[in-house]
């Protein structure tokens, strides 16, 4: 037996190390549990204000699913109804807001009012809000980009009708050169084979006159022969004798 006593008495000891080190274990683990959110109702879900609650993520990333679903009114409707004069109704706030389909303006003051209140949420949050933000900035830089493209889009559009009026105004302007050249070359044609016509007529043959029509040529007068003055014409001696009928018969026999 007393070989046995050495035996008995370390297995005790260890009995007894081993409760208090269990007895330590439990006092060091708390006695918390997370709620999960992802299952929970969207309907009831934005009354809740309980801090545990408020400094879940789980909860809010429940919360921006929520409001996804919903439509821009009833987010807008649903964000009215929010207080918002601490972090988490800022926050919920903007959840509801940015799901609204806000312009940009809109969006930017409300992550520059939730970004006001982030030195007093959760150590817990900082990681979730931080994420949000950056979300938010992307949708603003976005909008912008769409905004500047417009414009582009825009201005370059009027500079297209621009030069689209410029070339109709530059094309019926060549139409109009094109066709007054056109006369230009039919005259001088004209020009030229009336020039060559009249290179090949001589010049005793019958021209045409103003209408047209050609005239005989013009007849040389002859020069008519005028007494000199102060000399007298020779008079011709009149015959006034007639033969006598007598004697003509008298030939004849």
């Amino acid at each position: 037996m007393l070989f046995l006593a050495p035996f008995l008495l370390a297995g005790c000891a260890e009995r007894a190390v081993s409760g208090s080190l269990a007895l330590q274990q439990q006092e060091t683990i708390p006695d918390s549990k997370v709620v999960d959110f992802r299952l929970a109702a969207c309907g009831t879900l934005w009354q809740l204000d309980e801090q545990e609650t408020l400094e879940n993520s789980l909860y809010w990333l429940r919360a921006m699913e929520c409001a996804e679903s919903l439509s821009a009114n009833q987010a807008r409707t649903l964000a009215k109804t929010v207080e918002n004069g601490h972090w988490d109704g800022a926050f919920k706030q903007g959840i509801l807001l940015g799901a609204a389909q806000p312009v940009v303006a809109e969006r930017r003051q409300q992550a520059e009012r939730v970004n006001s209140y982030s030195l007093e949420f959760p150590n817990a949050l900082r990681p979730l809000l931080q994420i949000w933000s950056q979300q938010q900035a992307l949708q603003i830089a976005l909008a912008d980009e769409k905004a500047r493209y417009q414009r582009l889009q825009e201005s370059s559009d009027s500079q297209i009708d621009a030069l689209r009026q410029s070339q109709l105004g530059l094309q019926t302007q060549l139409q109009e050169t094109s066709r007054k050249l056109e006369n230009l070359t039919d005259i001088e044609r004209r020009l030229s084979s009336r020039k060559q016509l009249q290179g090949d007529i001589p010049e005793n043959a019958t021209r045409p006159d103003n209408s047209g029509k050609g005239s005989a040529p013009a007849k040389k007068a002859a020069p008519e022969s005028m007494p000199e003055k102060g000399t007298a014409l020779p008079v011709e001696p009149e015959d006034s004798e007639t033969p006598l009928p007598d004697n003509k018969e008298s030939d004849a026999q």
